[in-house]
């Protein structure tokens, strides 16, 4: 089994073939896709999906991206739509200090009260994090007993270890297959398979061979393959793996 641990299958890029996608990706074995949501108008659109697609399922939060469209009202629409609906987990949240111009202070302020309400609920967190891993662990650590994953995961080394050590999960995608990402490749060889998972992030960040392409679940074949290949091991190896880390994590 493949399991897509993050994927915005949501998303208008899909509206024209989201069940032709969807087929493809279980075609290819691709049996469950998580799939995060970003602003609160895009929760109701993620449940409708999920409830089209049994493949699918469904997390609720407030991507820092946005973090000027979101309103302080809702963190307490969240809180009510998490308790009405059960996803799997809170998020996409996060912090991203990538961008100049997002205000690192109520970015700071929504991830917090996310991760308030992931533990609330007892759900894992779908973590944003962009150039801002150091600022994610201080934030996490003063949370005794959250748990998730960092998506897309681009910190160093000895950050990844302090975040395992907490009891996340860091999700590699597209970004390994490429060969001049070697510095992210280097750190995918060295981290323990316990603790890995794998995703597409569709429509975004496609792989290798489909680089000028609308990234899809199918894609995350090309991700297992580089990390077998980096971990010389084998496809199935790696796709089970991350199927029962993913499984574990979001209790699917």
């Amino acid at each position: 089994m493949i399991i897509d641990s993050h994927c915005h299958i949501d998303f208008e890029q899909f509206d024209n073939d989201r069940a032709q996608v969807i087929q493809r990706a279980s075609s290819a074995n691709i049996q469950k896709i998580i799939v995060p949501g970003v602003m609160k108008n895009t929760w109701q659109r993620i449940k409708s999906c999920c409830h089209q697609f049994n493949s699918l399922y469904p997390c609720y939060g407030l991507h820092p991206y946005f973090v000027s469209q979101h309103q302080p009202q809702h963190l307490v629409d969240l809180k009510t739509w998490v308790d009405s609906n059960k996803p799997v987990a809170v998020g996409e949240c996060g912090l991203d200090f990538y961008i100049k111009n997002l205000d690192v202070n109520l970015q700071t302020l929504y991830f917090e009260q996310q991760l308030d309400i992931a533990l609330e609920f007892n759900l894992p967190v779908v973590i944003h994090a962009r150039k801002s891993t150091e600022a994610v662990i201080k934030t996490i650590k003063k949370r005794k007993g959250l748990r998730g994953m960092v998506h897309s995961y681009s910190g160093s080394y000895e950050q990844a270890i302090q975040l395992i050590q907490l009891g996340f999960y860091l999700s590699f995608g597209g970004p390994i297959t490429y060969e001049k990402s070697t510095r992210l490749r280097k750190l995918v060889q060295q981290l323990p398979l316990e603790s890995i998972l794998v995703e597409t992030d569709a429509p975004d960040q496609p792989v290798a061979n489909a680089a000028n392409e609308r990234n899809e679940p199918k894609y995350i074949l090309n991700v297992i393959q580089s990390m077998a290949d980096l971990h010389k091991t084998s496809f199935d190896s790696i796709s089970n793996i991350t199927a029962k880390n993913t499984t574990d994590l979001f209790n699917l």
